[in-house]
Order: C-alpha cells, then structure tokens, then sequence
C-alpha cells in the first residue's frame, strides 16, 4: 500500500496505474473507500466533473450510494441499483450494462465494498478524526447517528492489485 499525503500526488499514481492497466484489459475498477465522513463522495463527485490526468469525465463512472452516474457530455444520467439482501456480491453488473464502451473507469464507492470480489486498484481516504466528526456534523443532524458513524470500522475484504492510500 502506498500512502500519499496529497490529492494530485495519488491522482498522477492512479493516472499512471490506470494507463498499464487499461493496456490489457477494456475496463477497471477502482474502489474507494474510508470511513464514514473521509471524504469518499466529494473526491468522487471531482472525479467525476473533471476528470484527472489522461482520462476525461465522460471516460468515468461514479457508483456511489448504489447510484451510478455518468457525464455523457449534455447529461448526467444517474442510475439506481440496490442489490437484494440475498445477492449481495454482483459485481457492479447490474450498472455495467448500461456503460457505453468509452468509459474506461468504474470508481466504486462504498465504506465496505461489498459488491465487487475484486478490485483493480484500492484506495483508502484517512482523515483526522476531528476533522472527520466536523464533516459528519455538517452532514448528518441526528447527534446518535453521528456517534455511530464515528464508530465505525472499514472492512476490506477483496483482493487487488493496487493500493493507494491518502492521508490527508
């Protein structure tokens, strides 16, 4: 696992890793995950407004909060996909057939990744923990739940060939 403690330092490593990756297959997987409040969906949402080093928004699909979205240049479609409780582990496929061939990269977003067994590249967001309750705070309006969030555990369970992790 590699640690970065800046945005653009990771983003030129996935960059590079996401260029060799997509030599010898179609399609890759990046699954971004961190606590609750890490910042997983706002790097998401950049990710997938603007893009980052070779590879253009609409090259990207976000799945974050079992929603998938996309920027097909004059719209953003987003695509809603809860799995069934019996069928936990899809592999995103339920999203992957509405993907025209151009999008390069899926980043899945979850806590946990639950739904994928595997991913090409892992990243972890770490935050301070004071920081992290601010943004919760922000967030959420239940004091309970908040409390829950913050103790909250990550779980990844999925082998990969990548790991990044920024600490910020």
């Amino acid at each position: 696992m590699k640690i970065y403690q800046n945005r653009s330092q990771l983003l030129e490593q996935l960059n590079q890793i996401c260029i060799q990756t997509l030599k010898e297959k179609p399609r890759l997987i990046v699954a971004l995950t961190g606590l609750c409040g890490s910042g997983k969906s706002t790097l998401g949402k950049t990710i997938r407004k603007k893009g980052f080093g070779n590879f253009a928004p609409y090259q990207i699909a976000v799945i974050d909060d079992n929603v998938m979205s996309l920027n097909l240049f004059i719209a953003r479609p987003k695509i809603r996909n809860t799995p069934s409780q019996h069928n936990l582990k899809d592999n995103l496929k339920p999203f992957t057939k509405f993907l025209p061939p151009y999008v390069k990269i899926i980043f899945y977003i979850c806590a946990n990744p639950v739904r994928i067994d595997f991913a090409d590249v892992v990243i972890i967001l770490k935050i301070d923990e004071q920081r992290r309750q601010k943004q919760l705070e922000q967030r959420e309006s239940d004091a309970e739940l908040i409390k829950s969030l913050m103790n909250g555990k990550i779980n990844i369970d999925i082998p990969f060939t990548h790991g990044l992790c920024l600490v910020e």
